[in-house]
Order: structure tokens, then C-alpha cells, then sequence
């Protein structure tokens, strides 16, 4: 994760990246979901069970910023969501939506923390007249819930540990994931809620009401012998192009099914498994050998 070092001095300066930047307009969209009865599959993170949010979000704030345009002509916008330099988070304090709680995530009194973040940089100034009061907010000093959910700790009072946590390692990771953290992954193949499913302020939340959101595209669950069996890199992009999924890349989906198969001791996966050890991908066919391992010490 080198590029949050190499956009550090861009995080908390809206200037350094557009000198004619006089706010920063701060928008969230609600990705809430009840999720349904586990299954013996692969689990999928709340936020990526639709339509990429990239998509979603981005083509709301590009409407916003061209309507503001219409309204000021002599001024100009630009939208982001996850993709400018900015420390979302931050901004979003400092405009008063939200707080960052103990598992490092902005969190708000109407959706607690399931949630995107997104912006749109204006050249014109705005002065707010009814700031909320969510930044002033913060987690109870007796609550430590999603430290002590995270299945590989890596949540403490220092902060958050990348290099252990699921989300980061099912979804950023490129290359093998660390053999003492295989198993803690359990059947999670993209993405992980525990530090939110644990948190007070996330009982409660309304569902979203973003149909493309709502319209599973991966949905809670991916079917692991699927993953397993996609043939190509087209084959692959073609099944989650649109997705968040996407993200993981071939190698990083087809990887993490492979550890969960073996967490969840998926015996009926061994053909496909045993089919990934001659797999180009040197990642891939060792991450099928171990849990080929799992499986077969237990039989």
C-alpha cells in the first residue's frame, strides 16, 4: 500500500492537487443490508454484494457537479469517490457527518458505518449554516467489541494492522496470504464485516434503498466451486466485471477460494483443487496444494 505514502502531502491539501479548490463537498451513500442465513460458501463483504459502488456513487456526484456547473457557470467541480488522494474520512469529520470509530471506519448516527464516502472539489466557496454534530461524537471508552471480533487482531489501541487484516489481505494482497493468517480467514473470499457486525452503532441501520446496491451482482455468498472452476481471465471478467469483486483480480478470487475450501473442509472440492496445482499462477496452485493438505490430513 506504498501509494498512501506516495499521496500523503495530497490527503489533507485539496489545493496541492487543484490550486482553485475553495470547499470540498462531502456526500455518503448507505450500502445496508440484513444479511441472510450463512452457507457453507464463500462470504462476501456487505458493501461489495452489488453493483460496483465506483459506478454508483460516482455517476451521483457527476449529476450533482454538472447541475452545480449549470448553477455557476463561471465556477467548476470535480467528483471522486475512492479515487482522489484525499483522506475521505477526514474531510467528512471535519465537515461534521461523521466520526472515525476504534475500527478505524467513519461512522454516522444514521448508518453507522455502512456507508461510501465520496466528494466533489469546487472552486467556489461554501459556508455551511447547519454543520452536524456527528465529528463530535466518539466510541464509548468501556466498548472495544471490534477489537476483540477481529479474527487476526488486527485492531488494537495502535490502530489497524494492513498487513493482518481480512479485508486488506482478500481484496489489496497481491501474492500468497501469510500461512499463520490462513485459517483465521475462515469463509470469508472477499472483504470482512466483523469489526462493523459487532458495533452498537450499526444495530438498527435502515436498510439502503440503491437499487443497484439491492440487485445482487455477487451477493452474500459465492458459490466456491465457480470461482474455482473459472477457466480464463476473460472467463473472469466477464462474471464480475461490474462488480466489486472484480477488484481481487483472477489470481487474488481464485486464491482466497482455495483457503476457504479448506477452511470450511469442502472434501467435494478436492477434483478442482487438485486441478489448480498445475495452475500457471504459482499463487494460485500453492494455495490449492495447501488446502489439498487441509483436506486429506483429515481424511
Amino acid at each position: 500500500m506504498t501509494w498512501m505514502e506516495r499521496h500523503e502531502l495530497l490527503k489533507y491539501d485539496p489545493q496541492a492537487l487543484d490550486p482553485t479548490v475553495q470547499s470540498v463537498l462531502i456526500a455518503a451513500l448507505s450500502y445496508a443490508q440484513t444479511p441472510p442465513s450463512p452457507q457453507k460458501e464463500g462470504r462476501v463483504a456487505r458493501y461489495a454484494w452489488g453493483r460496483d459502488y465506483h459506478k454508483v456513487f460516482l455517476k451521483k456526484l457527476q449529476t450533482v457537479s454538472h447541475s452545480l456547473s449549470q448553477h455557476f457557470p463561471n465556477e467548476h467541480f470535480r467528483a471522486f469517490t475512492d479515487t482522489s488522494p484525499l483522506d475521505e474520512r477526514f474531510w467528512a469529520e471535519k465537515a461534521g457527518i461523521s466520526f472515525t470509530g476504534r475500527n478505524r471506519l467513519a461512522i454516522t448516527d444514521s448508518w453507522g458505518s455502512w456507508f461510501f464516502l465520496g466528494e466533489i472539489l469546487s472552486s467556489r466557496l461554501f459556508t455551511p449554516t447547519d454543520r452536524p454534530q456527528a465529528a463530535h461524537r466518539q466510541c464509548p471508552s468501556s466498548c472495544h467489541r471490534c477489537w476483540q471480533s477481529c479474527p487476526t487482531g488486527a485492531l488494537s489501541e495502535k490502530g489497524l494492522d494492513a498487513r493482518r487484516c481480512i479485508a486488506y489481505l482478500t481484496i489489496e494482497h497481491k501474492g500468497s496470504i501469510p500461512l499463520s493468517l490462513r485459517s483465521q480467514l475462515g469463509d470469508r473470499i472477499f472483504g470482512c464485516d466483523d469489526c462493523q457486525e459487532v458495533c452498537p452503532f450499526n444495530h438498527g441501520v435502515p436498510s439502503t434503498t440503491e437499487t443497484e446496491f439491492l440487485a445482487w451482482k455477487a451477493g452474500p455468498w459465492v458459490d466456491l466451486a465457480g470461482v474455482l472452476e473459472i477457466p480464463s481471465e476473460d472467463a473472469f471478467t466477464r462474471q464480475w466485471g461490474g462488480s466489486p469483486l472484480h477488484r481481487a483480480g483472477f489470481s487474488g478470487l481464485r486464491r482466497n477460494a482455495c483457503l476457504v475450501a479448506g477452511n470450511l473442509r469442502r472434501f467435494d472440492l478436492l477434483p478442482q483443487l487438485h486441478n489448480l496445482t498445475s495452475d500457471p499462477d504459482p499463487v494460485v496452485a500453492e494455495s490449492a496444494l495447501w488446502a489439498i493438505q487441509i483436506l486429506e490430513s483429515e481424511q
